[in-house]
């Protein structure tokens, strides 16, 4: 969001420190102290204290196990839910992903470009014991991901290259891209095939195919794909078989959206 030329009177410092709070303890995956939490905001330990005091009344946090340690409270969990059911994307999908998840008998899911990141907005785990890791919620980082290249065939190659600057690429496979060049040539795959077939592209015994979803404007929204561990595919039916379901998923979707194109 663009800064207002009346920013100074708009802004609410309070407010902004209270949510930075909650980023905070979200990026830290672990229980903080309020020295901890004091130290990371660069307040005094009353200031940080009144914080602390304010969101757990509120139930944005609890404390942890841990004496004197803080976690994330359930409200945070409601409203993040809120925020995923919110989108109309969400309720367009689910009989499509439920059906696919029928069919393949794989976990389905709908994901879309946040930031820098995929973000799961839904998830149907497959009825067999061969369910994915990516639950409604999850993020994961889309330069090193199939899912992620999918939705970055959003962006030019400018967008692209800023994205590349603004991350540090660091390696979680052999096949992860570690440069603009690298990344670039992935997003191009999937925008020349219509979709990317991974096997231990982001984490070895887990495969994955993964579409693009389109709106009425052509561009690309959101991805459909299908997850889990390699003993859960038949790899001989890639083609033949997770490909084309995959793909009618996502043009199933991509129609209520308005999508006009041919595949």
């Amino acid at each position: 969001m663009s800064e207002s030329p009346n920013h100074k009177v708009y802004f609410v410092p309070g407010l902004h420190r209270g949510l930075r709070v909650l980023e905070i303890l979200g990026a830290a995956g672990e229980p903080m102290s309020l020295s901890d939490i004091g130290r990371a905001m660069e307040l005094s330990r009353s200031s940080t204290f009144r914080l602390i005091y304010t969101l757990k009344q509120m139930g944005f946090l609890k404390e942890a196990e841990q004496k004197n340690t803080y976690t994330l409270g359930a409200r945070v969990l409601n409203l993040g839910f809120s925020y995923l059911h919110q989108q109309p994307i969400t309720a367009i999908s689910r009989p499509f992903l439920s059906d696919l998840r029928d069919v393949t008998g794989i976990s389905a899911h709908l994901s879309v470009l946040e930031g820098h990141d995929v973000l799961y907005l839904g998830s149907h785990q497959a009825r067999t014991g061969y369910v994915s890791n990516m639950v409604t919620g999850t993020r994961r980082q889309a330069y090193a991901s199939a899912i992620g290249w999918c939705l970055l065939g959003a962006l030019s190659d400018d967008e692209l290259r800023s994205l590349c600057d603004e991350i540090e690429m660091v390696p979680f496979t052999e096949k992860t891209p570690l440069s603009f060049e690298a990344l670039r040539q992935r997003v191009q795959s999937v925008r020349e095939d219509g979709f990317v077939f991974s096997q231990g592209f982001r984490e070895a015994g887990g495969s994955s195919v993964a579409v693009p979803v389109r709106d009425h404007t052509a561009q690309v929204v959101a991805c459909v794909n299908i997850s889990g561990p390699d003993s859960g595919f038949d790899f001989d039916r890639v083609q033949s078989f997770y490909v084309p379901e995959t793909k009618a998923a996502a043009l199933r979707i991509s129609r209520e959206l308005g999508y006009a194109g041919a595949e």
